[in-house]
């Protein structure tokens, strides 16, 4: 606590009081207003002058002041980037304050508009101040690009760590940003996928990166998993989140193009495919024809352009099933999964193919 001036007031005229200090700018609004049995006590900014006191005089009869400890209030902390910045950016440039940032592990990442470049170490702490779990803030240099999905990174505050260990539905999934493509924005579909599930299925994840659908369906359903994953870096830490998460007798990770792997070996087929790579997806239609059971189930992504969600989405996916000899008997869930960019969306649909 601290000492400073107060104007003592009784009850009744305490918002007449209030007001005309607020109106006058003496009302120190850090600190608490008191009350002492009839009194309201109001701390001040000042010592008041004497015309100012002659003014109060005007429209309360009653008052009185005094140096007393006064209790600041507990300030409240803001809620998220926006409110922590309001007042250390131009008002000019406040729609540009990022909305949303990923956070994996104890690393977060976000788009920065280059209008705001000057402030993004501003940025970088503030977003550090707001969650004290994060150890490290990157900022995305460029679009997801490549047969790898990686994107360039640039270290905007903190610690110049890109490996973490991320949590999502009970699993613990070691990665490092810069070597792999991971989405903590996927979890509810990870847990979707993984609730449509049966005991015993084969499984095959066409493009399973670092593990989050093989691992959390293997550790919740005790399924056989396949996956497949072209990047080195992608398949080491997919091995190393199997021994994590207690899953080696569940989980076969496969280094390579999914095609290549099994264009020369159709006997094994799987009950349930997971195509989770919604720019080329497509491109693996016919290997996914191939390796399906006579009747399973896909799950299929794809990104949608919203003029075309969901119908001539539909028409086109049962068009090209029927170029690969393969039937859709049933179309079991389609959704948006999240936007991708203006009027795209990521979008699944999940399919019955005879």
């Amino acid at each position: 606590m601290t000492t400073a001036w107060c104007a003592f007031v009784v009850k009744k005229d305490g918002e007449k009081l209030r007001q005309w200090l607020i109106i006058n700018s003496l009302l120190n609004q850090d600190a608490k207003i008191q009350s002492e049995d009839t009194w309201l006590i109001f701390p001040l900014m000042r010592e008041l002058t004497e015309e100012e006191k002659i003014d109060l005089g005007k429209i309360i009869e009653f008052f009185r002041f005094k140096e007393r400890k006064i209790e600041f209030k507990q300030k409240q902390k803001p809620v998220d980037l926006y409110s922590a910045l309001q007042n250390d950016i131009p008002k000019s440039l406040g729609d540009l304050i990022p909305k949303s940032f990923d956070i994996i592990g104890d690393l977060a990442i976000l788009e920065i508009p280059n209008e705001l470049e000057t402030y993004e170490n501003l940025i970088g702490k503030t977003i550090l101040n707001l969650h004290p779990s994060i150890n490290s803030v990157f900022k995305k240099l460029e679009p997801i690009q490549g047969d790898f999905r990686l994107r360039n990174l640039k270290l905007i505050e903190g610690i110049n760590n890109t490996i973490t260990t991320h949590k999502e539905n009970k699993c613990k999934y070691e990665l490092d940003i810069r070597e792999v493509y991971f989405s903590p924005r996927l979890s509810t579909e990870h847990a979707r996928v993984c609730s449509c599930v049966k005991n015993n299925e084969i499984i095959l994840d066409m493009f399973a990166g670092i593990g989050p659908f093989s691992i959390l369906i293997a550790k919740q359903k005790q399924a056989q998993v396949f996956a497949v994953d072209l990047n080195p870096a992608a398949i080491y830490y997919l091995k190393k989140n199997i021994v994590l998460n207690k899953v080696e007798n569940f989980v076969i990770p496969l280094e390579g193009d999914v095609r290549e792997l099994f264009k020369n070996n159709y006997s094994q087929k799987f009950d349930r495919l997971i195509m989770n790579l919604p720019s080329k997806s497509s491109e693996f239609l016919d290997i996914a024809s191939l390796i399906l059971r006579n009747e399973g189930v896909i799950h299929y992504y794809q990104f949608v352009q919203e003029s075309d969600y969901p119908t001539n989405f539909i028409k086109e996916i049962k068009v090209k099933f029927q170029q690969e000899g393969r039937e859709i008997l049933d179309i079991l869930q389609i959704r948006k999964v999240r936007p991708y960019a203006p009027h795209i969306w990521q979008v699944v649909v999940d399919l019955l193919v005879k």
